[in-house]
C-alpha cells in the first residue's frame, strides 16, 4: 500500500525531538512539532493562529534584525547598538507567537 503526501503518518522523531527542544528551546519545539507531523502539515499552516503567530514573531524580528544589519553595513551611527527596547518586543512578540501557534496547534489537533 502506498501513501499519498495527505495521508503521511507523522515521524516517529516528533514526540522525542520535540520534548527536547521543549526542555531547550520551547519555541523550536512548536516548529518541530509542525515540521514533522507528516500528512497533518499542510492543514496546520492553513490555520489562522499558526499563521497570526508567525507574522507575530516577523514582525517583532524585523526592527532588531533592521538595526543589527544597519550597524553592520555601517549607516547606524553606533558601530554597536544594544536596541534594548527592539530587543524587548522581540522578547514580547515571541511569547505571543509561542502562545498563538500553541493554540492553533491545539485547534487542529482537535479538529473532528
Amino acid at each position: 500500500m502506498e501513501t499519498t503526501p495527505d495521508s503521511a503518518p507523522p515521524s516517529p522523531m516528533r514526540i522525542p525531538v520535540t520534548v527536547v527542544l521543549a526542555v531547550v528551546a520551547t519555541p523550536l519545539a512548536l516548529v518541530a512539532w509542525i515540521a514533522l507531523s507528516g500528512g497533518q502539515r499542510p492543514a496546520y499552516l492553513r490555520s489562522a493562529w499558526i499563521r497570526a503567530g508567525i507574522v507575530t514573531v516577523a514582525v517583532g524580528a524585523a526592527p532588531l534584525l533592521a538595526v543589527i544589519a544597519a550597524a553592520a553595513v555601517g549607516i547606524w551611527p553606533d558601530p554597536n547598538p544594544n536596541p534594548i527596547g527592539l530587543g524587548l518586543l522581540f522578547l514580547g512578540a515571541g511569547v505571543l507567537a509561542c502562545i498563538l501557534t500553541l493554540i492553533g496547534i491545539i485547534r487542529v489537533a482537535t479538529r473532528p
